[in-house]
Protein backbone atom coordinates (compact mmCIF):
# COMPACT_ATOMS: atom_id res chain seq x y z
CA UNK A 1 0.00 0.00 0.00
CA UNK A 2 1.51 3.28 -1.23
CA UNK A 3 0.54 5.92 1.24
CA UNK A 4 1.61 9.72 0.38
CA UNK A 5 0.82 13.14 2.00
CA UNK A 6 1.43 16.02 -0.14
CA UNK A 7 3.02 19.31 1.18
CA UNK A 8 1.81 22.87 0.26
CA UNK A 9 3.71 25.97 1.70
CA UNK A 10 0.55 28.70 2.62
CA UNK A 11 -0.82 30.98 5.00
CA UNK A 12 -4.20 31.76 5.47
CA UNK A 13 -5.46 34.86 7.16
CA UNK A 14 -8.93 35.77 5.90
CA UNK A 15 -10.98 33.77 3.87
CA UNK A 16 -14.57 35.20 3.27
CA UNK A 17 -15.43 37.23 5.65
CA UNK A 18 -13.97 34.41 8.22
CA UNK A 19 -10.98 34.85 10.35
CA UNK A 20 -9.09 32.02 10.95
CA UNK A 21 -8.15 31.42 14.37
CA UNK A 22 -4.09 30.00 15.16
CA UNK A 23 -4.54 30.56 18.82
CA UNK A 24 -5.25 27.90 21.58
CA UNK A 25 -9.39 26.49 21.99
CA UNK A 26 -11.01 29.05 23.21
CA UNK A 27 -14.36 29.37 25.40
CA UNK A 28 -17.48 28.80 23.15
CA UNK A 29 -21.06 27.40 23.23
CA UNK A 30 -22.08 24.18 21.96
CA UNK A 31 -24.45 23.89 19.74
CA UNK A 32 -27.54 21.58 20.53
CA UNK A 33 -29.24 19.25 18.05
CA UNK A 34 -32.58 21.18 17.78
CA UNK A 35 -29.70 24.45 16.41
CA UNK A 36 -28.31 22.29 14.18
CA UNK A 37 -31.48 20.63 12.63
CA UNK A 38 -32.72 24.61 12.26
CA UNK A 39 -29.45 25.59 10.71
CA UNK A 40 -29.49 22.59 8.35
CA UNK A 41 -32.87 23.64 7.54
CA UNK A 42 -31.55 27.29 7.21
CA UNK A 43 -28.85 26.07 4.50
CA UNK A 44 -31.16 23.68 2.17
CA UNK A 45 -33.09 26.81 1.54
CA UNK A 46 -29.89 28.72 0.63
CA UNK A 47 -29.52 28.70 -3.38
CA UNK A 48 -26.27 29.32 -3.69
CA UNK A 49 -23.09 27.99 -1.65
CA UNK A 50 -22.00 31.96 -1.17
CA UNK A 51 -25.37 32.58 0.78
CA UNK A 52 -24.85 29.54 2.89
CA UNK A 53 -21.19 30.27 3.47
CA UNK A 54 -22.37 33.71 4.38
CA UNK A 55 -25.19 32.38 7.12
CA UNK A 56 -22.81 30.59 8.39
CA UNK A 57 -20.41 33.30 8.60
CA UNK A 58 -22.55 34.64 11.65
CA UNK A 59 -24.28 31.66 13.14
CA UNK A 60 -20.61 30.10 13.76
CA UNK A 61 -19.14 33.34 16.07
CA UNK A 62 -18.71 32.16 19.72
CA UNK A 63 -20.28 28.34 18.62
CA UNK A 64 -18.59 25.20 18.97
CA UNK A 65 -19.46 22.00 16.61
CA UNK A 66 -18.78 18.23 16.63
CA UNK A 67 -17.13 17.15 13.64
CA UNK A 68 -19.77 14.90 12.37
CA UNK A 69 -21.80 18.22 12.48
CA UNK A 70 -19.35 19.93 10.54
CA UNK A 71 -19.30 16.66 8.23
CA UNK A 72 -22.78 17.02 7.50
CA UNK A 73 -22.80 20.66 6.83
CA UNK A 74 -19.83 20.47 4.64
CA UNK A 75 -21.53 18.11 2.65
CA UNK A 76 -24.20 20.88 1.53
CA UNK A 77 -22.03 22.67 -0.57
CA UNK A 78 -21.87 21.88 -4.10
CA UNK A 79 -18.56 23.28 -4.91
CA UNK A 80 -15.18 21.88 -3.19
CA UNK A 81 -13.93 25.42 -3.40
CA UNK A 82 -16.39 26.71 -1.35
CA UNK A 83 -16.68 23.84 0.71
CA UNK A 84 -12.84 24.13 1.36
CA UNK A 85 -13.18 27.73 2.45
CA UNK A 86 -15.89 26.51 4.72
CA UNK A 87 -13.84 23.83 6.21
CA UNK A 88 -10.94 25.88 7.09
CA UNK A 89 -13.23 28.38 9.13
CA UNK A 90 -15.21 25.47 11.19
CA UNK A 91 -11.85 23.79 12.11
CA UNK A 92 -11.47 26.77 14.63
CA UNK A 93 -15.11 25.79 16.02
CA UNK A 94 -14.88 21.93 15.93
CA UNK A 95 -14.79 21.13 19.90
CA UNK A 96 -13.37 17.86 19.05
CA UNK A 97 -10.45 18.58 17.10
CA UNK A 98 -9.09 15.89 17.26
CA UNK A 99 -11.71 14.11 14.32
CA UNK A 100 -11.38 17.01 12.04
CA UNK A 101 -9.96 13.96 9.90
CA UNK A 102 -13.65 13.17 9.25
CA UNK A 103 -14.18 16.32 7.15
CA UNK A 104 -11.84 14.67 4.88
CA UNK A 105 -15.38 12.36 3.52
CA UNK A 106 -17.01 15.51 2.63
CA UNK A 107 -14.63 16.76 -0.63
CA UNK A 108 -15.03 15.24 -4.07
CA UNK A 109 -11.41 15.57 -4.69
CA UNK A 110 -8.44 14.17 -2.91
CA UNK A 111 -6.47 17.41 -4.09
CA UNK A 112 -8.85 19.36 -1.17
CA UNK A 113 -8.89 16.84 1.12
CA UNK A 114 -5.02 17.19 1.37
CA UNK A 115 -5.26 21.29 1.26
CA UNK A 116 -7.50 21.15 4.33
CA UNK A 117 -4.89 18.39 5.92
CA UNK A 118 -2.44 20.71 5.10
CA UNK A 119 -3.99 23.95 6.93
CA UNK A 120 -5.10 21.76 9.82
CA UNK A 121 -0.98 20.84 10.01
CA UNK A 122 -0.06 24.24 10.22
CA UNK A 123 -2.54 25.25 12.99
CA UNK A 124 -1.46 21.99 14.92
CA UNK A 125 2.26 23.04 14.66
CA UNK A 126 1.84 26.40 16.21
CA UNK A 127 -0.80 25.04 18.89
CA UNK A 128 0.45 21.53 19.55
CA UNK A 129 -3.02 20.79 20.67
CA UNK A 130 -4.59 18.48 17.81
CA UNK A 131 -2.74 14.62 16.67
CA UNK A 132 -1.15 15.00 13.48
CA UNK A 133 -2.25 11.24 11.64
CA UNK A 134 0.35 9.49 10.19
CA UNK A 135 -0.33 9.11 6.71
CA UNK A 136 -3.35 10.35 4.52
CA UNK A 137 -4.61 7.11 2.54
CA UNK A 138 -4.53 8.10 -1.29
CA UNK A 139 -4.71 4.40 -2.86
CA UNK A 140 -7.05 1.54 -1.75
CA UNK A 141 -5.57 -2.00 0.44
CA UNK A 142 -4.85 -4.04 -2.94
CA UNK A 143 -2.64 -7.41 -3.18
CA UNK A 144 -0.34 -5.19 -5.81
CA UNK A 145 2.10 -7.09 -7.61
CA UNK A 146 5.91 -6.62 -7.23
CA UNK A 147 7.76 -5.97 -10.70
CA UNK A 148 11.30 -6.82 -8.37
CA UNK A 149 13.00 -10.60 -9.93
CA UNK A 150 10.37 -10.12 -13.04
CA UNK A 151 10.82 -11.92 -16.20
CA UNK A 152 8.06 -12.27 -18.00
CA UNK A 153 7.05 -9.39 -20.95
CA UNK A 154 8.19 -6.22 -20.41
CA UNK A 155 5.85 -3.07 -21.95
CA UNK A 156 9.09 -0.77 -20.99
CA UNK A 157 12.40 -0.76 -19.75
CA UNK A 158 12.47 -0.13 -15.86
CA UNK A 159 9.98 1.38 -13.89
CA UNK A 160 10.06 4.28 -11.89
CA UNK A 161 10.66 4.11 -7.92
CA UNK A 162 7.94 4.60 -5.45
CA UNK A 163 9.31 7.61 -4.02
CA UNK A 164 9.58 9.40 -7.66
CA UNK A 165 6.30 7.71 -8.60
CA UNK A 166 4.60 9.59 -5.49
CA UNK A 167 6.49 12.46 -5.76
CA UNK A 168 5.33 12.91 -9.61
CA UNK A 169 1.81 11.88 -9.53
CA UNK A 170 0.41 15.13 -8.11
CA UNK A 171 -0.87 16.20 -11.06
CA UNK A 172 -3.11 13.56 -11.61
CA UNK A 173 -4.75 13.69 -8.37
CA UNK A 174 -5.40 17.22 -8.49
CA UNK A 175 -7.39 16.41 -12.03
CA UNK A 176 -11.26 17.09 -11.37
CA UNK A 177 -13.33 14.43 -12.93
CA UNK A 178 -12.74 11.42 -14.92
CA UNK A 179 -12.30 12.57 -17.91
CA UNK A 180 -9.54 14.91 -16.78
CA UNK A 181 -7.91 12.42 -14.51
CA UNK A 182 -7.75 9.92 -17.14
CA UNK A 183 -6.11 12.09 -19.39
CA UNK A 184 -3.80 12.81 -16.70
CA UNK A 185 -3.04 9.72 -15.69
CA UNK A 186 -2.42 8.40 -19.60
CA UNK A 187 -0.28 11.74 -19.85
CA UNK A 188 1.87 10.36 -17.15
CA UNK A 189 2.41 6.69 -18.26
CA UNK A 190 3.22 7.50 -21.43
CA UNK A 191 6.06 9.73 -19.93
CA UNK A 192 7.47 7.78 -17.63
CA UNK A 193 7.59 3.60 -17.73
CA UNK A 194 5.27 2.34 -14.63
CA UNK A 195 4.55 -0.77 -12.67
CA UNK A 196 1.13 -2.48 -12.87
CA UNK A 197 1.40 -2.03 -9.40
CA UNK A 198 1.96 2.32 -10.49
CA UNK A 199 -0.25 1.35 -13.41
CA UNK A 200 -3.54 -0.26 -10.93
CA UNK A 201 -2.93 3.09 -8.49
CA UNK A 202 -3.98 5.57 -11.21
CA UNK A 203 -6.00 3.47 -11.92
CA UNK A 204 -8.27 3.82 -8.80
CA UNK A 205 -7.78 7.46 -8.99
CA UNK A 206 -10.78 7.24 -11.88
CA UNK A 207 -14.08 6.78 -10.44
CA UNK A 208 -16.47 4.70 -12.66
CA UNK A 209 -15.51 1.57 -13.55
CA UNK A 210 -16.33 1.67 -17.59
CA UNK A 211 -13.61 4.59 -17.32
CA UNK A 212 -11.32 3.01 -15.34
CA UNK A 213 -11.27 0.04 -18.00
CA UNK A 214 -10.64 2.25 -20.99
CA UNK A 215 -7.45 3.47 -19.11
CA UNK A 216 -6.40 0.21 -18.28
CA UNK A 217 -6.55 -1.15 -21.87
CA UNK A 218 -5.52 1.94 -23.29
CA UNK A 219 -2.18 1.81 -21.19
CA UNK A 220 -1.47 -1.74 -20.92
CA UNK A 221 1.05 -2.08 -23.33
CA UNK A 222 3.23 0.74 -21.70
CA UNK A 223 3.26 -0.89 -18.02
CA UNK A 224 6.46 -3.08 -17.55
CA UNK A 225 5.50 -6.09 -15.96
CA UNK A 226 2.66 -7.01 -18.10
CA UNK A 227 2.10 -10.51 -17.58
CA UNK A 228 1.55 -9.83 -13.32
CA UNK A 229 -2.04 -8.35 -15.25
CA UNK A 230 -4.24 -10.84 -13.00
CA UNK A 231 -3.80 -8.71 -10.05
CA UNK A 232 -5.32 -5.73 -11.62
CA UNK A 233 -8.52 -7.28 -11.98
CA UNK A 234 -8.69 -5.99 -8.10
CA UNK A 235 -9.41 -2.59 -8.98
CA UNK A 236 -12.99 -3.22 -11.02
CA UNK A 237 -15.79 -3.71 -8.67
CA UNK A 238 -17.46 -5.90 -10.96
CA UNK A 239 -17.13 -9.42 -11.87
CA UNK A 240 -17.67 -8.64 -15.44
CA UNK A 241 -15.56 -5.96 -15.62
CA UNK A 242 -12.54 -8.33 -14.03
CA UNK A 243 -13.32 -11.25 -16.25
CA UNK A 244 -13.05 -8.87 -19.40
CA UNK A 245 -10.15 -7.24 -18.25
CA UNK A 246 -8.52 -10.90 -17.70
CA UNK A 247 -9.29 -11.64 -21.57
CA UNK A 248 -8.29 -8.47 -22.64
CA UNK A 249 -4.60 -8.73 -21.31
CA UNK A 250 -4.79 -12.55 -22.00
CA UNK A 251 -5.63 -11.55 -25.86
CA UNK A 252 -2.93 -8.52 -25.88
CA UNK A 253 -0.26 -10.60 -24.67
CA UNK A 254 -0.71 -13.29 -26.93
CA UNK A 255 -0.78 -11.26 -29.50
CA UNK A 256 2.53 -9.55 -29.24
CA UNK A 257 4.60 -12.85 -28.17
CA UNK A 258 6.54 -13.95 -31.87
CA UNK A 259 5.40 -16.08 -34.47
CA UNK A 260 6.16 -19.77 -33.80
CA UNK A 261 8.82 -20.97 -36.17
CA UNK A 262 7.88 -22.91 -39.16
CA UNK A 263 7.13 -26.25 -39.23
CA UNK A 264 10.67 -28.32 -40.40
CA UNK A 265 9.32 -29.74 -43.83
CA UNK A 266 11.11 -33.49 -44.23
CA UNK A 267 12.96 -32.88 -47.62
CA UNK A 268 13.18 -36.64 -49.18
CA UNK A 269 12.35 -38.81 -52.33
CA UNK A 270 10.86 -41.99 -51.42
CA UNK A 271 11.83 -44.84 -53.46
CA UNK A 272 9.12 -44.94 -55.58
CA UNK A 273 9.92 -41.80 -57.04
CA UNK A 274 13.49 -43.03 -57.25
CA UNK A 275 12.45 -45.76 -59.38
CA UNK A 276 10.70 -43.80 -61.58
CA UNK A 277 13.55 -41.15 -62.11
CA UNK A 278 15.59 -44.26 -62.94
CA UNK A 279 13.64 -45.37 -65.65
CA UNK A 280 13.10 -41.63 -67.24
CA UNK A 281 16.64 -41.54 -67.09
CA UNK A 282 17.28 -44.88 -68.83
CA UNK A 283 14.83 -44.09 -71.94
CA UNK A 284 17.16 -41.00 -72.47
CA UNK A 285 18.14 -41.76 -75.97
CA UNK A 286 21.17 -39.53 -76.21
CA UNK A 287 23.69 -39.11 -73.45
CA UNK A 288 23.27 -35.04 -73.22
CA UNK A 289 19.55 -34.69 -73.16
CA UNK A 290 19.98 -37.77 -70.19
CA UNK A 291 22.47 -35.07 -67.86
CA UNK A 292 19.96 -31.99 -68.43
CA UNK A 293 17.18 -34.42 -67.14
CA UNK A 294 19.15 -35.59 -64.19
CA UNK A 295 19.74 -32.21 -63.65
CA UNK A 296 16.19 -31.04 -63.77
CA UNK A 297 15.14 -33.59 -62.01
CA UNK A 298 17.57 -33.00 -58.63
CA UNK A 299 16.68 -28.71 -58.76
CA UNK A 300 12.98 -30.03 -58.66
CA UNK A 301 13.34 -32.55 -55.83
CA UNK A 302 16.35 -30.68 -54.23
CA UNK A 303 16.23 -33.46 -51.53
CA UNK A 304 18.13 -36.57 -52.09
CA UNK A 305 20.95 -38.95 -50.14
CA UNK A 306 24.59 -39.98 -51.31
CA UNK A 307 22.82 -43.25 -52.46
CA UNK A 308 20.38 -41.79 -54.54
CA UNK A 309 22.73 -39.52 -56.08
CA UNK A 310 24.84 -42.78 -56.99
CA UNK A 311 22.13 -44.30 -58.69
CA UNK A 312 21.33 -41.08 -60.99
CA UNK A 313 25.10 -40.95 -61.81
CA UNK A 314 25.46 -44.26 -62.91
CA UNK A 315 23.12 -44.17 -65.22
CA UNK A 316 25.12 -41.65 -67.02
CA UNK A 317 27.00 -43.18 -70.32
CA UNK A 318 29.86 -40.93 -70.17
CA UNK A 319 32.60 -40.48 -67.41
CA UNK A 320 32.70 -37.10 -68.23
CA UNK A 321 28.78 -36.64 -67.62
CA UNK A 322 29.41 -38.55 -64.80
CA UNK A 323 31.56 -36.02 -62.78
CA UNK A 324 29.47 -33.13 -64.40
CA UNK A 325 25.95 -34.84 -62.92
CA UNK A 326 27.79 -35.60 -59.56
CA UNK A 327 29.36 -31.77 -58.72
CA UNK A 328 25.90 -30.71 -60.07
CA UNK A 329 24.16 -33.25 -57.58
CA UNK A 330 26.27 -31.91 -54.58
CA UNK A 331 23.75 -28.51 -54.02
CA UNK A 332 20.63 -30.98 -53.46
CA UNK A 333 22.15 -33.37 -51.33
CA UNK A 334 20.94 -34.13 -47.37
CA UNK A 335 24.03 -35.73 -46.05
CA UNK A 336 26.29 -34.07 -47.39
CA UNK A 337 29.21 -35.43 -45.27
CA UNK A 338 28.67 -38.77 -46.92
CA UNK A 339 29.59 -37.14 -50.73
CA UNK A 340 33.05 -38.68 -50.96
CA UNK A 341 31.28 -42.04 -51.45
CA UNK A 342 30.68 -41.12 -54.99
CA UNK A 343 34.23 -41.75 -56.39
CA UNK A 344 32.69 -45.75 -56.47
CA UNK A 345 31.24 -44.06 -59.29
CA UNK A 346 34.25 -43.74 -61.68
CA UNK A 347 36.07 -45.63 -63.91
CA UNK A 348 39.31 -43.53 -63.23
CA UNK A 349 41.17 -42.05 -60.83
CA UNK A 350 41.77 -38.68 -62.18
CA UNK A 351 37.39 -38.62 -62.03
CA UNK A 352 37.20 -39.12 -58.53
CA UNK A 353 41.11 -36.61 -57.63
CA UNK A 354 38.81 -34.28 -59.58
CA UNK A 355 35.28 -34.75 -57.46
CA UNK A 356 37.68 -34.64 -54.15
CA UNK A 357 38.92 -31.62 -54.83
CA UNK A 358 35.82 -30.10 -55.81
CA UNK A 359 34.40 -31.33 -52.61
CA UNK A 360 37.56 -29.46 -50.66
CA UNK A 361 36.34 -26.28 -52.75
CA UNK A 362 33.21 -26.25 -50.96
CA UNK A 363 34.03 -26.52 -47.17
Amino acid sequence: MKKIIFVWLFTFELVTGFIVSKSKAQNCIPVTNLEFMTEMKVLNGQTTDQLKLNNLNLWLRGKCVQSGQAKSIALLFQSDDMRLQYCYAAYSALSDKENYYALFDAFNALSYAFLFYDFVNENIAETNTVPIPDSVKLFPDLNYPSPVSYKGMTGCNLPMSDNDFNLLVKPVVDAQGDVNRATAATQFVQSNCVSMAQLMMLSTLIQLDLNRQKFMKQNFTKCYDMENYPAAAQVFSTQSYRDDWNAFAAATIKSLLPPPPPPVIVCTVSEQDMNAIITQLNNQSFASTKVSTAKTILAAKKCFTVSQIKSIVKTMSFENDKLDVAKYAYDYCIDKQNYYQLSDVFDFSSSTTDLMNFLKGKQ
